[in-house]
């Protein structure tokens, strides 16, 4: 298993944890700050689904899952950061979700930055050392 699929794994992970959590609170959730809901929790839970698999069928998927993951969760922690409110929700798609207050949004922003600056980082770098590896062999 490659450290790209690793990492897949664990994000994947991460966010199954998450989903699970936003699944147990029910509608009204865990708390203000972190929002863990059904509606949050059912968007995490087809991208864990997804990195799970992603992980399992290789380094390429695993490369792909963890830039496409790294991208969405960076804007929607931007997104966050900027306006105070996450739009992978389907709260945010019904037009319920009330901003966070600024102390609060910089808190709720914090994993999604980490997660998707660390995700973007590790899939694009995979992704380019493989490509100058098939570059440098020889054709045939």
């Amino acid at each position: 298993m490659t450290g790209s699929q690793r990492l897949a794994l664990f994000i994947a992970a991460a966010l199954a944890v998450m989903a699970a959590l936003g699944f147990a609170s029910g509608h009204d959730g865990l708390g203000a700050t972190l929002r863990l809901n059904t509606d949050t929790a059912a968007v995490q839970a087809p991208f864990a689904l997804a990195g799970f698999v992603a992980a399992r069928m290789g380094r390429r998927m695993s490369d792909l899952f963890l830039v496409a993951i790294g991208l969405l969760l960076v804007a929607d922690a931007f997104a966050g950061a900027t306006r105070g409110m996450f739009y992978l929700s389907f709260a945010s798609l019904r037009g319920t979700v009330e901003p966070l207050a600024r102390p609060a949004r910089y808190f709720a922003v914090l994993p999604h930055a980490v997660l998707g600056v660390i995700a973007l980082v590790a899939g694009l770098r995979s992704a380019n050392a493989a490509a100058a590896q098939r570059r440098d062999l020889p054709p045939g």
